[in-house]
């Protein structure tokens, strides 16, 4: 049985709250906060602007 698009978009959401606040692994300085990337929702590092996660949704087209 698939999930509903509710139950997906709320997951993807806890993704990035768990993920936020993280130390960067990509720096030794930045930590990850929730912004956009490529225009999708996403947790990047506030110091070097790495993403670690991105979430979008199937286009309908």
């Amino acid at each position: 049985m698939a999930k509903s698009e509710t139950t997906q978009t709320s997951g993807k959401g806890r993704l990035l709250a768990i993920l936020e606040g993280e130390p960067c692994p990509s720096c030794a300085e930045g930590q990850l906060e929730q912004s956009r990337y490529k225009n999708n929702r996403a947790v990047v590092c506030d110091s070097c602007g790495t993403p670690r996660a991105q979430v979008w949704t199937a286009s309908t087209e």
